[in-house]
């Protein structure tokens, strides 16, 4: 039973009494009791109107009495003001708040919410609702190219030199990383092959007939008499290449870490030129791809799901709650990463609630603002409903009450005593 259903009830009641007292203060003979008890309900029921009077013009139109009712509706925008001062300035303090924060697992209530028919089923429609934004946000074609330009800009903008530097070293100083020996292996086998050992042939050739450094008596026998075996000097050159090669691939820890320091040593002493042709071919790289192509598959292969009606739907809304919930099961084994994540819901409400008071404002008066006449009053009243039920009940006891003491005082004070004394002294 409702508040309002107890009230009416109370006051039904009393005017239900008042017919049978009246009935029975009418036809009863007349007598004290008879009189006190008709007087008493009489103003309980009198008290009861009154109230039910009072409670009914905050909202509506009591009987259509036009004249200072509707009092909610009348001054709505001076209580949602107010409502937003108090959230916004009074409820938002951070000494209130940030407590409540860190005691609060966002990812567990997350899961809670998610578990329940009633969050799982809006969930899914937000998802939906989501996607469906995204997807004919990226049908247009200036978002097309504007997402385009935003990828082709991220990926220009990755230092891919120093991080390949890093995870290389990185690598290379870890015991366990075969990453050393593969590299020694595959450059192995590129020494041993009959390509290496060709090139090597015609870099000697080369620098025989060309080089200004090499002696005059060895570029004239070998122009005029081929007496100097290049192949013979490639493959002395070989050997002693995979020797050493040989030598590192069975390298011990101390040597490990005397090559990483040289290795890091030369590569960033040559930093600078290897970024700028690393990033000039990264630039070109970048411009070749076609990223505009990329975006609009994307975007026709998940187009049957927002054209298929209710069928795609689903399937969409199961692919992503999936995919959602593969994550959270993710965060659930790792609490490293559940903690991660409540730790970045925490900063953002905290910057929200510190910095955006305004805009939590905004959101309740939004809210509020959105609500038609009924809505609105239903509810203040939910909030302060059994306050009011309250109100009207007590306006029958305490019109009762009155009428008592008031009946009481009459009877047995004014009519025998006051009254004679009144007449003695005045007539």
């Amino acid at each position: 039973m409702t508040y309002r259903q107890r009230a009416d009830g109370i006051l039904a009641l009393s005017f239900l009494c008042f017919l049978l007292v009246f009935w029975w203060w009418y036809t009863a003979a007349e007598s004290t009791a008879v009189n006190l008890v008709f007087f008493v309900v009489q103003s309980a029921l009198i008290g009861s109107i009154a109230d039910w009077f009072a409670v009914t013009a905050l909202f509506e139109k009591p009987l259509g009495f036009p004249w200072h009712t509707e009092l909610v509706h009348r001054h709505r925008n001076q209580i949602i003001d107010g409502m937003t001062t108090i959230v916004s300035e009074k409820l938002l303090q951070p000494q209130m708040w940030q407590d409540k924060l860190y005691s609060i697992s966002f990812v567990d209530r997350i899961i809670a919410w998610l578990e329940t028919p009633s969050g799982r089923e809006k969930f899914r429609a937000l998802l939906y609702e989501a996607a469906q934004k995204v997807y004919l946000y990226a049908k247009e074609d200036t978002s097309k190219r504007m997402m385009a330009d935003n990828i082709r800009r991220y990926l220009k903008r990755q230092p891919l030199v120093s991080l390949l530097q890093d995870r290389i070293i990185a690598m290379l100083e870890n015991p366990e990383s075969e990453l050393l020996g593969d590299t020694i292996g595959l450059l192995k086998e590129c020494v041993q092959s009959k390509e290496f050992e060709n090139i090597l042939m015609q870099m000697l050739n080369e620098w025989i007939d060309e080089s200004k450094s090499a002696p005059q008596l060895l570029v004239s026998l070998h122009r005029f008499t081929g007496m100097i075996d290049t192949r013979k000097m490639a493959i002395d050159i070989k050997k002693g290449l995979v020797t050493w090669l040989d030598r590192w691939e069975h390298a011990g820890s101390k040597e490990r870490q005397w090559l990483c320091r040289k290795l890091e040593i030369q590569m960033y002493s040559m930093n600078g030129q290897l970024t700028y042709t690393v990033e000039k071919w990264q630039d070109q790289f970048v411009d070749s791809l076609p990223i505009e192509a990329w975006v609009t598959a994307t975007q026709r292969s998940g187009q049957a799901y927002f054209t298929t009606g209710v069928e795609g739907k689903e399937k969409l809304q199961n692919v992503l709650e999936a995919q959602f919930k593969h994550y959270l099961a993710y965060c659930r084994d790792y609490p490293e990463i559940k903690q991660w994540l409540n730790e970045q819901i925490r900063r953002a409400c905290e910057i929200i609630l510190a910095h955006e008071h305004a805009l939590i404002g905004v959101a309740v008066r939004d809210v509020l603002s959105g609500f038609d006449k009924k809505k609105f009053n239903q509810f203040l009243e939910s909030k302060v409903g059994e306050d009011l039920a309250w109100i009207r009940i007590n306006g029958a006891l305490v019109g009762g009450t009155i009428g008592l003491f008031v009946f009481l005082f009459f009877t047995f004070m004014y009519t025998p005593v006051a009254v004679p004394l009144l007449r003695s002294l005045f007539l």
